[in-house]
């Protein structure tokens, strides 16, 4: 995802959510390498990760992100959060939510999943993010969707579950006073239970001619965006889309880019990243992805991501994660599942 590249426009939130955590936000964005005063129209996921991975490692608050979290509402998304409120529907404002969520979480994936009784929000991705993988960020997830949505609907949205990947807390209080509904930790993935009647209500702020026009804008700067992802949102591209299909090699991709494997490696190093950075993310967010299923074959899982055999595989992953994909896979599928589902 380092080729991946959001509006400037999230900036005065993480200035605001590092103030939050009582940090340095000139020093913290230094070490970034984020000129907040260089006029910038975008910012890369690279300089984001190291920005929250910063934050949330010295905010000293093991309830920072619920806490930074609940007090978001629709305007906190600048373009993307006043398009959501022009929508008719709660279900409407959510399509919107899915098709434009790279103008603020270009990392994550979202699924909804509809049932007779209830409705599940589903949120997944950003594992080659360090960020993503603490805590707090899902709990800030978690809070700030619950937060948009009761603002969205003019002040209640009640929920009937909320799944969070992290172990249960030390201090319960504020999670139960926020969410107000039952809370199952240490789920296999971040989700939200409601009922399927909040899909069809209608929003305080609808407009037809406003939504019309913000999403024409909204259009307008994800076109943007996807432009100035430049050579290395490319060669991700390739890469993910070349899984399977043999060896991940800078020639191969050079020559699908129409370019020199020099040439390549040259114009990532001017966009500060290498080919091996790249190719290593791409495998990595994969291979944790087939790992958390019941059924993965190593082996099978190796040659896909083009390794000439199971130990070297062995190798990478334990660089990457820290452990064998063996004991990464055993404490994915040791966390306890969700109960059944509350009406």
């Amino acid at each position: 995802m380092v080729g991946t590249h959001l509006p400037a426009s999230v900036l005065p939130g993480l200035l605001e959510m590092a103030l939050r955590g009582r940090l340095d936000a000139a020093t913290l964005f230094e070490r970034a390498g984020v000129d907040l005063g260089a006029g910038d129209r975008y910012l890369t996921l690279d300089q984001l990760d190291r920005l929250l991975s910063t934050v949330f490692r010295d905010a000293g608050d093991p309830l920072f992100g619920l806490r930074a979290g609940r007090d978001h509402d629709y305007r906190r998304l600048d373009l993307l959060g006043r398009l959501m409120a022009a929508a008719s529907t709660l279900e409407q404002a959510l399509a919107l939510l899915f098709r434009y969520k790279n103008l603020v979480v270009p990392y994550l994936a979202f699924q909804l999943e509809r049932g007779e009784h209830h409705c599940t929000l589903t949120i997944t991705g950003g594992d080659g993010l360090t960020f993503a993988r603490h805590p707090a960020h899902d709990d800030l997830v978690l809070a700030s969707l619950v937060a948009v949505g009761r603002s969205l609907l003019g002040g209640r949205m009640p929920v009937h579950r909320v799944l969070v990947r992290h172990p249960p807390p030390t201090q319960r209080d504020e999670y139960d006073a926020f969410f107000q509904c039952p809370l199952n930790f240490g789920a296999p993935s971040n989700a939200i239970e409601f009922s399927p009647a909040l899909l069809g209500q209608t929003l305080p702020a609808a407009n037809a001619h406003r939504r019309a026009r913000l999403e024409a804008a909204a259009a307008g700067l994800l076109l943007d965006l996807s432009r100035a992802g430049g050579v290395a949102g490319r060669v991700l591209e390739r890469l993910r889309g070349g899984l399977g299909q043999g060896g991940l090699t800078v020639e191969r991709v050079a020559a699908d880019l129409n370019m020199t494997a020099r040439t390549l490696q040259r114009r990532l190093r001017d966009e500060g990243v290498q080919f091996a950075r790249l190719r290593d993310q791409v495998r990595m967010e994969y291979a944790c992805r087939r790992l958390r299923e019941p059924c993965c074959d190593m082996g099978h899982l190796a040659l896909y991501l083009g390794f000439s055999d199971t130990a070297n595989f062995y190798h990478a992953f334990k660089r990457w994660k820290g452990c064998a994909p063996g004991e990464y896979r055993r404490r994915a599928l040791a966390r306890p599942r969700p109960g059944p589902p509350r009406p």
